[in-house]
Formats: C-alpha cells, sequence, structure tokens
C-alpha cells in the first residue's frame, strides 16, 4: 500500500490548504496519509523538524512512500534525503521549495541548503512564476540543481490557499499513484 507524507511549511497549514484537501481525498480512498504537524511552526528549528520526522518515518517502507512536500516542508525533506541517501521513495513533489531563507529570519537553521542530486529519484518542483516569497528564476535554479524537472504554474502565487484550496491536479497524480501499487 502507498503511504502519503505530507509536509507543511513554515507557519503550519489549515484545511483550507492544499494539502489538507489531499489529505481528505486520500483518505476517503482508504490510503494511509501521514500529515505530522511539525514542532513550533511558527520557530521552526530544523534539528526538532528532522526528529519529528525521523520518528514519522520509523517504521514505514520508504519505497511505497509518496511525499507532497510545501515550502519549508521541502526544505525539510531535502536535509533528511541528504542524510538518508539509501531512500528511494515512490515519488516526491516539492511545492514551492525556497532556494534561500527568503529574508525570513525564523527559517534560517534550514539554510543553506544540501547539495544533492536526485536524478536518479522520482522528484519534482512545483513553483509559480508570481510566487511572493521566491522567484521563478529561484524554482529553476533548484531544479537544475538538483537535476529534477521543472513544473511552473502561471499565476499560482506560494501554491497554497485560497488559490490552490482543493487542487484538482495535486489530487489527480496522488490517485495515479495508489492505481500504480
Amino acid at each position: 500500500m502507498t503511504t502519503f507524507l505530507l509536509l507543511h511549511g513554515y507557519g503550519g497549514t489549515h484545511p483550507e490548504h492544499w494539502q489538507g484537501y489531499l489529505e481528505n481525498h486520500l483518505k476517503e480512498k482508504n490510503q494511509k496519509v501521514l500529515f505530522p504537524i511539525l514542532p513550533n511552526y511558527n520557530e521552526p528549528k530544523l534539528d526538532e523538524w528532522m526528529t519529528s520526522l525521523e520518528k514519522e518515518l520509523k517504521d514505514i517502507d520508504t519505497n511505497t512512500l509518496v511525499i507532497a512536500a510545501h515550502s519549508l516542508g521541502c526544505s525539510l525533506w531535502l536535509h533528511y534525503i541528504s542524510k538518508n541517501p539509501n531512500i528511494k521513495p515512490k515519488k516526491v513533489f516539492l511545492v514551492s521549495p525556497p532556494l534561500n531563507d527568503c529574508g525570513i529570519i525564523e527559517i534560517t537553521t534550514f539554510f543553506p541548503l544540501p547539495d544533492l542530486d536526485l536524478s536518479n529519484q522520482n522528484t519534482q518542483v512545483i513553483g509559480s512564476d508570481n510566487d511572493n516569497f521566491i522567484l521563478e528564476k529561484e524554482f529553476e535554479t533548484l531544479a537544475e540543481n538538483l537535476e529534477v524537472p521543472l513544473k511552473i504554474i502561471p499565476g499560482a502565487g506560494h501554491i497554497n490557499a485560497p488559490i490552490h484550496g482543493d487542487w484538482r491536479w495535486m489530487n489527480e497524480e496522488c490517485l495515479k499513484l495508489i492505481s500504480d501499487s
């Protein structure tokens, strides 16, 4: 069975965020969904978030794992995979991943990002051409650095509510991964 891991970003999440909708859609399909509320999400520390993620994944078959991370949750995943290079998830969606701290002092422990080549993993960077934190060029740079494909969504902002609440594309992509189990 596929296990879905949703990783929220700085400031946590809320029910109108696409991850909340995705969680509900997947649970309606009787899928296993892990959606941890990471500690101190308004003043996050990489080491605390890493500890939480390690506990979450302790007994999970990572070959059946699909990750849908948003914003700072993407940075967490990149740090985690740099320390666990033998993990090969089924799919990783990095949505609105920051390349740097975007001038937000509370998230500086997550940067710089590790130097990774994820070309042998099924990973995709997804960004927008008008994100209010991250320039389109920064998404391009990160995708190039990681050696993974990039999807740019026009006019999607930081890819969160209200523009992307119930995000049909992400729901469909995840449903395809269920049928591939």
